[in-house]
């Protein structure tokens, strides 16, 4: 008689019943997270927890946030992977046994990746310049600081400069007007204060700086140093003209030699030929550079009415270049004041285009009594879709006029009339009008 040494069917039948029920049970705590260690003891096996990521906070309304959800979702899909094993055959055993995940794929690395990434889009969106400014650390030399002092020892006026040409021991300086221009009087300082040039360079520190030529309508100065040794700086020759909507810094010295900017944009405002910053200037920054992401000159800030303005680089130059060649300024003088057409509202625009086929011109907005345009016929109202074939806008219609001028100061006078496209709103017409040229000479 056999003694038992083998179970019988039945009980063979109740331990493949229970192996079975406790690898169910394993894999079902496994695959929905519920293994606990007392669970995992019971079972023989070596629970390890998977990182759970930082707590970071509610929002008002005691919903997660957005960064929130997401890690969330990203922990799931990790214990998911932990649960199934991305390698062996796929049993409790082998996923629990299984590596820890690179440090590369933790939630704690991608939610700092999350953190760099948008403050990286905020930078880029709060300073689109960042490359300009990066070009500002290296220094710049030409910017200078500039004070008038009465001679009582008051004083008057600091503000900054720009070295726009340099030979040897001499060196100009474009700065504002205001250094000697007394703007509550309007004149000329009689006598004229004390000039200084402070210059951010080692061992060259202040030069005494003598007026060369101070222009009134366009509100710019010129000022001369000398020194006794050669004045080493680099001059900058890149300029560019400026448009409206460019982004731009506004360069500023101030008393401490240390370099400001403020950036902004060039408005749609019409301001005669001066441009106009949607940005405030530094203390001390009248007669500083207005430069575009490129790090070109396009203009130099003035004060105009108490309000921040630009007067382009191009006329300025335009200007030097005439008043160093002939000693003088000159533009024709038309004795009318203009407004843009493309500076009106779309409905007047489109009123224009449709009923006038005016596309693009001068708006005149004031005529001087008893000037040759007022006895030509034009009157307020008028659009002037042409002068001598040219239409643009005012700061380039402005350095088409200084080009006449010059041409006029050097006695190469080509024309004396100007032949004008003229369009009458209200009388629904159109004519051709000479009008007589007469020079306004500033010296």
């Amino acid at each position: 008689m056999d003694d038992g040494a083998s179970d019988s069917p039945g009980d063979q039948d109740s331990s493949r019943s229970r192996g079975r029920g406790r690898a169910a049970a394993a894999a079902a705590a496994a695959t929905d997270g519920r293994l606990t260690r007392s669970r995992a003891k019971e079972l023989g096996l070596e629970l390890r927890l998977a990182p759970w990521p930082e707590f970071v906070g509610r929002n008002s309304k005691g919903k997660k946030r957005r960064v929130d959800q997401e890690l969330e979702q990203q922990h799931k899909e990790f214990r998911m992977e932990e649960s199934v094993g991305s390698v062996g055959d796929g049993s409790l055993v082998s996923t629990i046994d299984d590596t820890q995940p690179d440090s590369r794929n933790s939630v704690t690395n991608k939610r700092h990746h999350v953190r760099v990434s948008n403050r990286n889009k905020q930078t880029r969106r709060e300073n689109p310049n960042a490359p300009c400014v990066k070009l500002l650390s290296a220094g710049v030399p030409w910017l200078v600081h500039v004070s008038s002092t009465a001679l009582d020892g008051k004083e008057i006026l600091r503000c900054s400069g720009i070295i726009i040409r340099q030979e040897k021991q001499e060196a100009w300086i474009l700065t504002s007007r205001r250094v000697g221009f007394c703007a509550q009087e309007k004149r000329i300082y009689n006598p004229m204060p004390k000039l200084a040039v402070h210059m951010n360079k080692p061992n060259q520190g202040f030069y005494e700086g003598k007026l060369l030529y101070l222009c009134e309508r366009y509100l710019f100065a010129l000022l001369s140093i000398k020194g006794e040794s050669t004045i080493e700086v680099e001059v900058p020759h890149d300029d560019s003209r400026p448009w409206y909507g460019n982004d731009v810094l506004i360069l500023a010295r101030d008393k401490e030699l240390c370099l400001k900017h403020r950036h902004g944009t060039i408005m749609w405002q019409e301001r005669n030929f001066f441009l106009s910053p949607s940005c405030k200037l530094w203390p001390g920054g009248i007669g500083g550079p207005m430069i575009n992401h490129a790090f070109k000159i396009l203009g130099m800030a003035c004060n105009y009415d108490h309000d921040p303005v630009i007067l382009s680089i191009t006329t300025i130059r335009r200007c030097i270049e005439m008043w160093a060649t002939t000693g003088s300024i000159a533009r024709p003088g038309l004795s009318m004041r203009f407004r843009i057409v493309d500076f009106l509202d779309i409905a007047h625009q489109e009123r224009l285009r449709c009923k006038h086929k005016v596309n693009n011109g001068f708006i005149v907005h004031e005529v001087t009594i008893h000037s040759p345009a007022e006895k030509c016929g034009i009157r307020h109202g008028n659009v002037i879709t042409s002068f001598n074939g040219v239409s643009c806008y005012l700061p380039e219609f402005e350095d088409f006029l200084l080009d006449i001028g010059l041409e006029y100061l050097k006695g190469r006078r080509q024309t004396d009339h100007f032949k004008l496209e003229v369009c009458d709103i209200v009388r629904e017409a159109k004519r051709t009008i000479i009008l007589p040229l007469s020079f306004v000479q500033w010296h």
